[in-house]
């Protein structure tokens, strides 16, 4: 399984759309990652294929209108500007790192 961390503005507005109802729902599973240097609190996204790593922020500042920012860095829409995590990641381990 795949995981893959991504900004919520680089999904399509359908995804965007299932995301935001299970985030407002609280139906996504809540977790700390690294993304971009830092550590991020975020929530995981679960498809078939691939297991999402959303930043909280990122969903935060696209529902609110204010993700020209991060629509700026995504002019291309390319995969390849997403962090892949290869094998298994432990983020009880991340936590505790804190």
């Amino acid at each position: 399984m795949n995981r893959v961390i991504k900004d919520f503005a680089k999904f399509d507005d359908s995804t965007q759309e299932d995301i935001y109802a299970a985030y407002s729902e609280g139906e996504l599973e809540r977790t700390s990652f690294p993304f971009k240097g830092e550590i991020s609190e975020g929530v995981i996204y679960k498809t078939d294929e691939i297991h999402y790593l959303i930043p909280r922020s990122s969903i935060i500042a696209g529902k609110a209108g204010s993700s020209k920012d991060l629509e700026d860095d995504d002019d291309d829409d390319h995969d390849d500007d997403d962090e892949t995590i290869d094998g298994d990641i432990d983020t009880e381990e991340l936590i505790d790192e804190e």
